[in-house]
């Protein structure tokens, strides 16, 4: 997941700066050739978001009326994929510091992306997220997200959800994870899913940690770290079900969620 976003990010790019290029040659020009291409070309500028996503800009009423507790333990640690194939490190390391919490001592640390790259000390995992890296199946990013855990010695459930089609069923299990996780910030989730389904642009396996879940709207915030491009989002839990089941090039099953829980008693 997250591989080929570079490539969908650079495409996009070099269109938008196609059309600065003509417009600018038609103004120092005024080429009547040159303005004809405008409209054709502009027609490729889409809206920021797709009609299947809202952005935290348009609709924050939630998060300021309800507790919505792990919107307010991930966003102090929002940060932003260090490469356009780190989405399942940045994500991690803000599921960290959220079950984690801020460090009591100036001594201490905030977990980072080289940190958690560092402590789980895995050469296949830092290829994967590095600039222009493969990204990681939704299998890997289990055995890493694990492996996290136990390199900072935090001792918690993992439960993983990978859903195999659209039913009611799977649709009432995603949304019984959904409003579970929503009570406390004792666990986290780790959404697993095509970007492109929810936002409306580059198609693309991605990871990114789960905001908020308003179950009377039935809709839930993603807090992408994708930021070059985006912000928080509200989208659907139907949507978000269609985007975890779209296969890609790392799951052609498609992925899912984790959903990371602290574990306070012993045993």
């Amino acid at each position: 997941m997250c591989g080929s976003r570079t490539d969908a990010q650079e495409g996009r790019a070099h269109g938008m700066n196609r059309i600065k290029a003509l417009v600018f040659v038609g103004v120092a020009t005024a080429s009547v050739a040159v303005f004809a291409q405008g409209p054709a070309l502009m027609q490729d500028v889409k809206p920021k978001f797709g009609p299947d996503a809202i952005p935290i800009t348009l609709a924050n009423d939630y998060v300021r009326t309800h507790h919505a507790p792990d919107y307010w333990a991930l966003s102090p640690y929002y940060v932003a994929q260090s490469t356009g194939s780190a989405c399942s490190v940045a994500s991690v390391a803000m599921m960290m510091n959220a079950l984690r919490g801020l460090p009591g001592s100036s001594a201490d640390r905030l977990v980072t992306q080289n940190g958690v790259l560092n402590a789980v000390g895995d050469a296949a995992w830092k290829a994967a997220v590095a600039e222009n890296g493969e990204g990681v199946s939704f299998g890997e990013f289990e055995a890493y997200v694990r492996r996290t855990l136990d390199a900072y010695g935090v001792r918690a459930e993992v439960e993983v959800f990978r859903p195999r089609d659209d039913s009611p069923e799977t649709l009432a299990d995603l949304r019984r994870i959904l409003a579970e996780n929503e009570r406390s910030a004792e666990d986290i989730i780790l959404l697993a899913y095509d970007q492109g389904t929810l936002t409306g642009d580059a198609t693309v396996g991605h990871i990114a940690p789960l905001g908020a879940y308003d179950a009377a709207t039935r809709r839930v915030l993603v807090m992408d770290v994708d930021r070059a491009w985006y912000v928080p989002y509200w989208a659907s839990d139907v949507k978000l079900l269609e985007a975890m089941l779209k296969p890609d090039r790392a799951d052609p099953t498609g992925s899912g969620l984790i959903r990371v829980r602290v574990r306070h008693h012993n045993g």
